[in-house]
């Protein structure tokens, strides 16, 4: 039962150490517009449970798809995270620049405009 646990607790914070990694310096990253095309939470091989949110985004006249992961402790979270990015809903992107297929899902971002 430890073992289970641990595995939790490390995969987790595995997680939010690249998560703030991948965030670092994208605070001047061009924002734009993404469609959700699904969110779920599926079974987890390791580490715990984890939301998944898809999502298209158009610019510049090109067309582009990502993939957001956050990890949780607990399941029921991750399913409450997973349920505010409904299929076809709006939300917002940061895109590298130069490099516009490299984007990124701020939680701060989504807080702040809400975009439909």
């Amino acid at each position: 039962m430890v073992g289970w646990y641990l595995d939790v607790i490390v995969g987790y914070l595995i997680r939010l150490v690249i998560r703030l990694v991948k965030a670092h310096g994208t605070d001047a990253w061009p924002v734009e517009k993404a469609k959700v095309s699904a969110s779920s939470c599926p079974p987890a091989p390791y580490g715990g449970p984890f939301a998944e949110v898809c999502y298209t985004y158009v610019h510049e006249g090109g067309y582009f798809s990502g993939i957001h992961r956050r990890g949780f402790i607990l399941r029921s979270s991750a399913e409450d995270y997973a349920a505010r990015f409904p299929t076809d809903s709006g939300m917002i992107v940061r895109l590298k620049p130069r490099q516009p297929e490299t984007s990124i899902v701020c939680d701060e971002d989504q807080i702040r405009t809400s975009w439909s």
